[in-house]
């Protein structure tokens, strides 16, 4: 098994899923960068201080060479004009890419970036419904909706029929 970085977005609808515990069948451990906890909120933090406690989940400090590897992210996407790259977003990236993690994100900018930057072409992007996928394999329709149910996230048909879900 190996550790994920998780973004705000990811984080937000994930702790709120009734199996959210099973993550840990794919990652041992969740790794949370600083600003997207000030992101999250009192909830979001009380809602992840379980994983901290049992150190299921871990706190990366701000780094100055992630920040400059984020802020070179966000300003690519921008002249780009990719979809909006978050800074919170851009900092997973730089902490994946460095650390050899996936990251997990709910959000098309940091997955469409590592498609087509060559310096982040190793780097695994994961949504939820990958990560549902992953968990629940042939009982994946069961799974996304109680996801919905759970969260309000209504995934797109058409990712939907990648996983032969026609819905």
């Amino acid at each position: 098994m190996s550790t994920a970085v998780a973004d705000t977005c990811f984080l937000v609808h994930w702790l709120r899923f009734r199996e959210r515990e099973r993550i840990f069948e794919v990652f041992e451990s969740i790794a949370v960068p600083v600003m997207v906890l000030d992101e999250m909120g009192a909830r979001g933090r009380v809602m992840l201080a379980p994983w901290l406690a049992s150190r299921r989940a871990f706190l990366i400090p701000r780094i100055n060479d992630h920040e400059v590897e984020a802020l070179r992210l966000v300003e690519f996407s921008r002249s780009q004009r990719l979809p909006t790259l978050d800074p919170p977003e851009a900092y997973c990236l730089a902490v994946a890419k460095r650390r050899g993690y996936a990251v997990l994100t709910d959000n098309k900018a940091p997955k469409y970036l590592a498609q087509i930057l060559k310096d982040y072409s190793t780097v695994k992007v994961l949504d939820s419904l990958d990560i549902l996928s992953l968990i629940y394999g042939d009982d994946l329709a069961e799974a996304v909706k109680a996801y919905k149910e759970d969260t309000g996230l209504v995934f797109s048909k058409t990712r939907l029929k990648t996983y032969g879900i026609n819905s």
